[in-house]
């Protein structure tokens, strides 16, 4: 099987002095200068029964808001190209090191601050031009597929919540001298060779934060995937190289801890350049894979909505999150220590007063603080119109949530997406599941072998975990890593059995790919601000 593929690129980077970049939440990481561009990588892939569109962005995640509006303006311009929700995905690699403000939901907006105008269309924008120039360029292709075991001498990824990925059954590695074990060191790998025997497109999954770059950076970066990108293709000139994340939730470059920034970071002083040594383990591990198996077939895709906060719990954000990690600290402890005290106040005052509008919430939620609730809009319990009335306050991140409700931009609910977009693709016997969050190595091992044990019977022999894709939830743990609430575990949002909603909703895409009935009722579509609403936090 032959599919036709054409592949272009452009510059995403918008450099707008002062606007806070998307990943770490702290309001000293800020747009001072340009270190490197950011780009929007596209591969137009067409076979003889439809077009698939591939997206990747050098960005810190996708929202709905970018796939709306680029999904819109693709059927304004080339409605004969029949492409929907289904057969176009947008993913980011997830640097930290990039503007923000590009999402309609508000949470993700506080310390950037507000919706972007520019910032949303100068992505949108740049991802149309590279679509369009990608679809002008198709020929003829063979698909193949590799994978390399990248080995435990590298210093590229280390589990950074490894005390709540022991507690898994099936964890191996539980010390924190196995942190560099505790990941999927597998590194999966596509190529597309054309008719002259030359690779033109090459995608490469592998799972480890762009967190090489640190919160006190101010120049835009496209971190250690960036580089890895950028160095396959200066190496091998006429190949767009795409270096997508996988199972990187609890995945981090970062693995000494430095006294004198109070950071956990990579094998040298200088950030930038452990940026560009991290991106060149994975460029040079990318190098080795032996594309042995060439794919068969045609192509497959689906997509759903799904309802988390109907299906699974009502979102919130817990204390855990608040704190940070030892890579991107949150608030002091001292501050985290008195709000994790003030949560439990407050929820032993719900279940005494409102038990039964509390408790299956914090029943779902289980060992989580609540910080943000998300039904209400409440700040510790505190109710949304108090934090109105309140004068300005010294702690930043409490004050950008303050600042954004006294201009009344917050009344609205949700703040953060409760329907999410679930999508695959399948190229002849492999299946590529594309996860809107960020997911950690345990929960994507239960994902894989879910889809290997219902899609295997049907010839998927492999899969693949492309994560940051179409949207973004937050993190999904498994129900064990959520129970010690690390960083991960407070901002799983949708509570203890997140990975349980996301194991369902997958479900329900190799249902349709097998025709299987059922009578499901899903979302046609996601949530939508009232356009006064959305003007009033944008700039």
């Amino acid at each position: 099987m032959k599919f036709e593929i054409g592949v272009a690129k452009r510059d995403i980077t918008c450099f707008v002095p002062g606007i806070g970049m998307m990943g770490y939440g702290q309001h000293h990481n800020i747009v001072k200068e340009i270190a490197t561009p950011l780009w929007a990588r596209v591969l137009f892939l067409r076979s003889p029964s439809s077009p698939f569109i591939i997206v990747h962005l050098e960005q810190a995640f996708v929202t709905l808001a970018i796939k709306e509006e680029v999904l819109n303006r693709i059927n304004s311009l080339f409605p004969e190209w029949g492409i929907g929700l289904n057969n176009l995905v947008i993913s980011a690699q997830h640097t930290h090191s990039a503007p923000g403000g590009y999402s309609h939901y508000p949470f993700y907006n506080f310390t950037i601050p507000g919706f972007q105008k520019n910032i949303f269309e100068k992505i949108v924008s740049s991802i149309l031009e590279a679509i369009e120039e990608a679809s002008k360029k198709l020929q003829l292709t063979t698909l193949h597929f590799g994978r390399i075991e990248i080995g435990q001498d590298k210093e590229v990824a280390f589990n950074r919540s490894i005390s709540a990925h022991a507690l898994n059954p099936e964890a191996k590695y539980t010390s924190i001298e196995e942190k560099h074990l505790a990941i999927d060191r597998t590194m999966e790998g596509m190529s597309f060779i054309n008719q002259e025997g030359k690779c033109i497109a090459f995608l490469n999954w592998f799972g480890v934060h762009c967190t090489s770059i640190s919160s006190f950076n101010t120049r835009i970066h496209h971190d250690n995937k960036g580089v890895a990108a950028e160095l396959f293709e200066n190496n091998h000139p006429g190949v767009m190289a795409f270096f997508f994340q996988s199972s990187a939730g609890d995945v981090s470059p970062n693995f000494i801890w430095d006294r004198e920034t109070k950071l956990m970071r990579g094998k040298f002083k200088d950030q930038y350049e452990n940026a560009s040594f991290n991106g060149e383990i994975q460029f040079r591990e990318a190098e080795q894979i032996q594309f042995l198996k060439q794919i068969e077939g045609d192509i497959k895709f689906v997509h759903t909505f799904f309802d988390m906060s109907l299906e699974v719990c009502p979102p919130a954000h817990g204390v855990a999150f608040f704190r940070g990690t030892d890579e991107g600290p949150g608030v002091p402890k001292a501050i985290g220590d008195a709000v994790s005290i003030i949560s439990k106040l407050v929820k032993k005052y719900h279940l005494l007063k409102e038990p039964e509008h509390y408790k299956d919430f914090y029943e779902a939620q289980g060992r989580k603080d609540i910080l943000l609730d998300h039904r209400n809009g409440s700040f510790l319990g505190i109710p949304l119109k108090f934090w109105k009335r309140l004068p300005p306050l010294p702690e930043p991140s409490i004050e950008a949530f303050r600042k954004t409700a006294a201009s009344n931009a917050l009344e609205t609910l949700p703040w953060v997406p409760p329907i999410l977009p679930f999508q695959m693709l399948l190229l002849g016997d492999i299946a590529i599941a594309f996860v809107p969050g960020e997911i950690t190595v345990m929960s994507g091992r239960r994902l894989k072998q879910q889809l290997l044990e219902d899609l295997g019977p049907n010839g998927i022999s492999e899969v693949i975990i492309s994560s940051y894709s179409n949207a973004f939830m937050g993190y999904i743990v498994t129900p064990e890593e959520y129970d010690k609430q690390c960083y991960e575990g407070g901002h799983t949002i949708y509570g203890r059995n997140t990975l349980t909603g996301v194991l369902r909703a997958f479900t329900l895409l190799t249902d349709k790919i097998l025709n299987k009935e059922n009578n499901y009722r899903t979302p046609e579509n996601w949530f939508h601000f009232p356009p006064e609403e959305l003007e009033k936090r944008s700039l």
